[in-house]
């Protein structure tokens, strides 16, 4: 992806002895980074926006950052987005269009997505990469039909779509074509997300299956990491790339175990699994359940030695990196770089994906946000931007920068399959010296922390409630409690509104924890305002209002736990049912998932037992 050429040239040692920069700078780093990318795109929603992979780039950076949808800048380049989506024939331009449009979230959108991964299931050759050109032209014959469709009925692939798809070779290895590990970086990343769009497994899945077998196959030994082509070195952004394609490997082979878990023999046969949602009404811990002892690290599976080995190429340049800036990562601004992906923006950026996908806040002993942050915010020019290079233009360095200092999370889901299958090896990152004949030393095990979400959040960029709740998203397993506790207890509307945020980004225990604080936190409230706040916008809103309902124990707030079963949103429902159940003792449902007449038929139930006389 070559853009304009930057001016700035330089390279940034951070001062001996400076302090890291503390999350206010972060966030004001960030802030300015977004108002300049917005400026860039016309206060009136007109200007640059030309719809390639920067503009996707940008819109990317802005939505990560939490500017919202309506933002005259945003609005701008989704349009453009949408405008260039079936013109485009680059795989970055293909791959970050799919990837903003995703990031978006407009269900009309769909079917340009379909189409976008589409073309990239067409572009990759038969290696498994992808270069620049994505698979054989369209012709406008075939791209007329795409034009102003309608999204297809159940999320499915839309039958003009799969004409398209079928016409230009999507789902088979395409035709030789120069691949590089680069825009294969890009291109799986896309069609992960694709996934989720209506694409046939039977495409989607031998494709990153090829990814991953390509990966394995090509790993330079003696420093665990990739080159870019065929026989011409590798930069550490290329460590990245492979870790990022073999991330795919490992979500697909936990998805395989969940599909044939393995059978648990003895005397009660296999375990059943917990039933019904994580409300502490529906599912409540077993107080016998033996826990897993955390002193005992998860043995490393051998299938992950290349990920091991990557993440120790990798480590040791970060270190060195931080030996070299003492203490914070170095950043080489020359526009004319000696090694395009070794301390660039573009590897910055390429770390980040790679720290967030595999959970990891160290890599090689390094605490890579911590150090890049100070970095970035020492660096960044007084107009907000970043500096541009041979590679990437101003605009474009400036997106990467804002990304990474939000530790944006483009694909969640592959996160959370990545960091489930784990070990305490892969986690970890302190390489020791390298040994030339054997390539970089073992990884030392170091203790896991759990994947800080990213800062996506409603509302502009730098307002308090982002503010107050990305210190949860962000916040590390030794600071999270005292920050949940924080936005549980202190007075203040914001902060409300701050934990309802923080708990629409959060997965797992962690979302199960906020969910509780919220629901505590709103125990506190009047009758009334909880009456308010089950009818709010916000479905998490609406939840915790229920739960808090239930949990001050009042037989008054019984009408209105009934009327709540007829909410939209079935982790409402499921909320108000298990309130009912818990302040009077019986169970009229609704059932998991009920259609509206069944949520209708329970709730007429609830009314005629609540209208009988109590003995």
């Amino acid at each position: 992806m070559r853009l304009a050429a930057g001016l700035l040239a330089g390279l940034l040692l951070a001062p001996a002895g400076a302090a890291a920069a503390d999350q206010r700078q972060i966030d004001a780093a960030i802030k300015k980074g977004t108002d300049w990318l917005r400026g860039r795109h016309g206060k009136d929603g007109g200007g640059g926006a030309h719809g390639g992979g920067g503009t996707a780039l940008t819109g990317l950076a802005l939505l990560e950052a939490g500017v919202p949808g309506n933002d005259p800048a945003v609005k701008a380049i989704t349009a453009a987005v949408r405008d260039a989506a079936l013109s485009q024939t680059q795989t970055y331009s293909v791959a970050l269009s799919l990837m903003y449009l995703d990031r978006y979230g407009e269900p009309a959108d769909e079917p340009l997505i379909q189409a976008l991964a589409a073309r990239l299931l067409a572009g990759q050759g038969p290696r498994g990469g992808w270069g620049y050109p994505c698979g054989p032209a369209a012709t406008e014959e075939q791209l007329r039909p795409l034009r102003g469709l309608k999204p297809a009925a159940g999320g499915k692939l839309h039958p003009e779509v799969e004409k398209y798809a079928r016409a230009i070779g999507a789902g088979r290895p395409g035709d030789p074509v120069e691949e590089d590990n680069s825009n294969t970086q890009f291109a799986v990343m896309a069609v992960w997300l694709s996934r989720k769009h209506g694409l046939p497994a039977e495409w989607t899945d031998p494709a990153l299956d090829r990814v991953g077998q390509r990966f394995l196959a090509t790993q330079v030994a003696a420093t665990g990491g990739w080159e870019y082509v065929t026989h011409t070195p590798g930069s550490p952004s290329m460590h990245c790339a492979g870790l990022i394609g073999l991330a795919t490997g490992i979500a697909r082979r936990e998805e395989r175990a969940l599909k044939d878990p393995p059978k648990k023999d003895g005397p009660g046969g296999p375990k059943e699994p917990k039933k019904g949602p994580d409300d502490p009404f529906f599912n409540p811990p077993p107080k016998d359940e033996a826990k897993p002892d955390p002193k005992k690290p998860r043995p490393a599976d051998p299938r992950d030695v290349p990920v091991l080995n990557a993440l120790r190429g990798l480590g040791a340049h970060l270190a060195d990196s931080a030996r070299r800036g003492r203490g914070a990562l170095v950043l080489s601004q020359d526009p004319k770089p000696a090694s395009h992906g070794a301390d660039d923006l573009y590897f910055f950026w390429s770390v980040e994906r790679v720290g967030v996908v595999y959970g990891l806040d160290k890599i090689g002993g390094v605490d890579w946000h911590a150090a890049g942050s100070h970095t970035l915010v020492l660096a960044q020019r007084p107009d907000g931007s970043w500096g541009g290079s041979e590679f990437y233009g101003t605009e474009a360095n400036t997106a990467f920068a804002v990304l990474f200092l939000c530790k944006s999370n483009l694909a969640r889901d592959l996160s959370g399959r990545v960091q489930k299958e784990a070990t305490t090896e892969m986690r970890a990152g302190q390489p020791a010296a390298a040994d030339p004949k054997t390539g970089p030393a073992a990884v030392v095990p170091g203790k896991p922390d759990p994947a800080a979400p990213p800062p996506v959040l409603a509302g502009p960029a730098g307002s308090e409630v982002a503010t107050l709740a990305n210190q949860l998203l962000r916040s590390g397993e030794k600071d999270w409690a005292a920050v949940l506790k924080q936005l549980r207890d202190t007075k203040g509307a914001v902060y409300t509104e701050a934990l309802v945020a923080a708990v629409t980004r959060l997965d797992g225990d962690r979302r199960r924890d906020a969910r509780q604080a919220l629901a505590e936190r709103l125990c506190r409230m009047t009758a009334g305002t909880l009456r308010g706040m089950a009818k709010a916008e916000e479905p998490e809103l609406r939840r915790g209002a229920v739960l808090a309902m239930a949990m001050k124990d009042d037989p008054a707030h019984v009408p209105d736990l009934i009327a709540a079963l007829g909410d939209d949103e079935d982790l409402v429902v499921r909320a108000a049912r298990a309130g009912l159940k818990s302040l009077t003792g019986e169970d009229f449902g609704p059932a998991v998932n009920a259609t509206a007449g069944e949520k209708a038929l329970a709730a007429t139930a609830w009314k005629e037992w609540l209208a009988k006389p109590k003995k």
